[in-house]
C-alpha cells in the first residue's frame, strides 16, 4: 500500500503539471481574445464572435477555478456575465465596453504572469470588478423559475450561474479536455529542443569535417558514406528545426490590441493591416521580438500618423494605415513595419540632435539625409518634444537596433517626406545554425553571416574611386564605401595594396550598404557559432567561431562592430 505523503506528493506534482499546462494554454487564450475584442469593436453584431470570446472567457474561469487560481477566475467570470448579455441580447457591444474588456485582458495578463512567475504577492482587481459589475448593472436581473428537483441556477441577463456540481464539471472539462488515448500532439519543454538542436550541430560539424576529408582522399566508398551522413544530418535537422517553428501569428496576435489602444490615446484613426501570419519562425527568435515590434508599432502611431484633421488637409484619407507583413525571404524571416504618414524629416532629426548638444551645428549642416536618418540610431535619440504614455522617453531606435542585432538581424529604414516610413527586420530562421560567405583575408579564413550579404563581385582597381579621401566603388549608378576586412579587423598580416580584379562582398547594415575588399571568395558553408567568450572574453568585431569542414577553427564576423571600430579610430 502506498505512503500517504508519497499520494500527498504525486497529488501535488499532478496538480503543479495542471497548473502549468493551464499557464501555457492561457497565453495562447489570452492573446486571441485580444484580437477578438478588436475584431468585435470593428463589427460588433457579430455573433459567430461573440461566442466565441464567451467560450474563451468560460473557458479561462473553468481552467482557472480547477487549478486554484482564484484572481483569473473572478475576473474572467465577470467578464463571461458581460458576454452572456450580449449573446442574450440585453446589452449591446460599444466602445466604452470594448475597453473596459481590454483593461480586463491586460489585468489576466498580469494574473497569469504572476503566477507564471510564482509570485505571491496580492494584485489587487478590484477597480475593474467594479467595471465589469458597473456594466451588469445596466442589465436587469431576471430569476428563472427553479426546475424541479434541481438546483436553482440564477440568471444574470439570462446568463446561467451554474450549480457547484455543474461547476465541478466544466472545470474538469475546461482543464482536461476528453481526448482520445491516440492524441496525436505531447508537450514538450524548450530546454529539451534546445539539446536537440546543440547535439543536431555538432552533428553537422561533424558532417563538415567527414565531407572534407572525403573530397581529400577521393574515396568512392567513403564519398557515399559521407553523402549518406551529409543527407541524414539534413534531414534530421530540418525535423527538429521544424518542431521549434511556430507561426509568426503567435507574436503578431498581440498588436491590434496595442495599436487601437495607442491610437485612441492620441486621437487619431488608425488601420493595422496585417499579412503573411502563417510565416514560421523559431520560438526563441519570436518571443524576443515582441519589444522591438511594440516600439516600431508605437513611433508609428505617435510620430508617424497624422491626426486626423492634418491628414485630411493634405488630401490623405483620415484614417492612417499601418502595414505588419512578414515572409520567408534569403533563407531567413523578413518583417516590415510600414505607415503612410508623415515619414522621417532628416532636418528635424539634425535640429533635434544640435538641440541636444549631440552635434554642433556645422556637424549637421554638412551632414547628408541618409546619415541623419542613421542618427536615429544613437543612444537616447528621442524627436519627441515631451514624454507622453506613447513615446519620448528617451529609448529610441537604439534599442530597436540592439535587439535586433542580438538575434543575428539586420534591420533597414526606408523613408520619404510626406509618404511614410518602412522598416524592415531581416531575421535569421534560428540561432544555433548559421548559414555563412567564407572568404579569406591575410592568409586566414574568415565566416560572415550570409543574411547579411546583399552580392558579391569581381572589381578591376580601376573602378575604386575616392570621394573625401574614402574609398569607393559605383554599383549601379550608387557610391558605395569600400573598407578593407583585413583593416577593419586589424590583421597581423595586412592585405597587399588593391591591384587587379578584388573580390568584393556587399553587405546590408542598418541604414546602408557597405562594400568589404577581401582576398578570396570560398563559397557557403552550413556551420555552428560557438561564444569565445569563455577563452577569450569579448572579441570587438568577432561575434563567435566555428569548426570548418577541414578541421580549422574560423571567426565569424561582428560586421558592424567592426566598421564602428573603424569608425571610432
Amino acid at each position: 500500500m502506498p505512503d500517504k505523503k508519497d499520494v500527498v506528493d504525486l497529488d501535488a506534482e499532478l496538480l503543479d503539471q495542471m497548473a502549468q499546462d493551464f499557464l501555457e494554454e492561457s497565453r495562447e487564450h489570452l492573446d486571441h481574445l485580444n484580437l477578438d475584442l478588436v475584431r468585435l469593436e470593428e463589427n460588433p453584431e457579430d455573433e459567430a464572435l461573440i461566442n466565441e470570446i464567451f467560450r474563451t472567457v468560460h473557458t479561462l474561469k473553468g481552467g482557472a477555478a480547477f487549478v486554484g487560481m482564484d484572481g483569473i477566475k473572478v475576473v474572467s467570470h465577470k467578464m463571461e456575465e458581460v458576454f452572456g448579455a450580449i449573446r442574450s441580447g440585453n446589452l449591446k457591444v460599444s466602445p466604452s465596453i470594448i475597453d473596459t474588456m481590454l483593461e480586463a485582458m491586460e489585468v489576466l495578463n498580469i494574473l497569469r504572469d504572476r503566477s507564471a512567475a510564482k509570485d505571491s504577492a496580492i494584485f489587487d482587481t478590484a477597480r475593474i470588478e467594479l467595471e465589469l459589475m458597473g456594466i451588469l448593472s445596466e442589465v436587469p436581473l431576471k430569476f428563472a423559475g427553479p426546475p424541479t428537483g434541481e438546483d436553482v441556477p440564477v440568471t444574470v441577463g439570462e446568463v446561467p450561474i451554474p450549480s457547484e456540481s455543474s461547476v465541478e464539471r466544466s472545470r474538469a472539462e475546461s482543464i482536461l479536455p476528453n481526448t482520445a488515448l491516440g492524441s496525436q500532439t505531447i508537450r514538450v519543454v524548450t530546454e529539451k529542443l534546445d539539446v536537440l538542436i546543440n547535439l543536431v550541430g555538432e552533428m553537422i560539424t561533424a558532417r563538415n569535417r567527414l565531407k572534407g576529408f572525403s573530397d581529400r582522399f577521393r574515396n568512392d566508398e567513403l564519398a557515399g558514406i559521407a553523402s549518406t551522413v551529409e543527407r541524414l544530418t539534413g534531414q534530421l535537422h530540418t525535423s527538429v528545426m521544424s518542431v521549434r517553428m511556430v507561426p509568426i501569428e503567435r507574436l503578431f496576435i498581440k498588436f491590434p490590441g496595442v495599436v487601437r489602444n495607442l491610437a485612441r490615446q492620441q486621437n487619431k484613426q488608425i488601420d493595422l493591416i496585417i499579412e503573411g501570419e502563417e510565416t514560421e519562425l523559431d520560438k526563441t527568435v519570436l518571443e524576443q521580438m515582441y519589444d522591438p515590434l511594440v516600439h516600431l508599432l508605437r513611433n508609428a502611431v505617435d510620430h508617424g500618423i497624422e491626426s486626423p484633421e492634418i491628414r485630411e488637409k493634405l488630401g490623405k484619407p483620415t484614417a492612417g494605415r499601418i502595414w505588419l507583413l512578414s515572409r520567408h525571404e534569403k533563407g531567413g524571416v523578413l518583417i516590415e513595419v510600414a505607415d503612410d504618414g508623415g515619414g522621417i524629416d532628416p532636418e528635424k532629426i539634425r535640429e533635434v540632435a544640435v538641440g541636444k548638444g549631440l552635434l554642433t551645428q556645422e556637424e549637421a549642416r554638412l551632414m547628408s539625409d541618409d546619415l541623419a536618418i542613421r542618427f536615429m540610431f544613437t543612444p537616447g535619440f528621442s524627436t519627441s518634444v515631451k514624454v507622453s504614455e506613447v513615446s519620448g522617453r528617451g529609448v529610441g531606435m537604439d534599442v530597436v537596433r540592439e535587439n535586433v542585432q542580438r538575434l543575428r538581424g539586420v534591420l533597414d529604414v526606408e523613408t520619404a517626406v510626406g509618404k511614410g516610413t518602412v522598416i524592415r527586420i531581416q531575421l535569421p530562421l534560428t540561432l544555433a545554425i548559421l548559414d555563412v560567405l567564407l572568404v579569406k583575408v591575410s592568409g586566414l579564413t574568415y565566416a560572415l553571416q550570409l543574411n547579411m550579404v546583399s552580392e558579391t563581385m569581381l572589381i578591376d582597381a580601376s573602378e575604386i574611386s575616392a570621394i573625401e579621401k574614402n574609398e569607393v566603388i559605383f554599383v549601379r549608378g550608387k557610391a558605395l564605401p569600400l573598407k578593407k576586412l583585413g583593416s577593419l579587423l586589424k590583421c597581423a598580416l595586412p592585405s597587399a595594396d588593391i591591384k587587379g580584379p578584388v573580390p568584393v562582398v556587399i553587405v546590408r547594415l542598418a541604414e546602408k550598404r557597405v562594400a568589404l575588399a577581401v582576398d578570396e571568395l570560398l563559397g557557403k558553408q552550413e556551420v555552428v557559432m560557438k561564444s569565445i567568450g569563455d577563452y577569450l572574453g569579448r572579441v570587438e568585431g568577432i561575434e563567435g567561431a566555428s569548426v570548418l569542414a577541414d578541421g580549422s577553427v574560423t571567426l565569424i564576423v561582428d560586421i558592424e562592430a567592426a566598421l564602428r571600430m573603424n569608425e571610432n579610430a
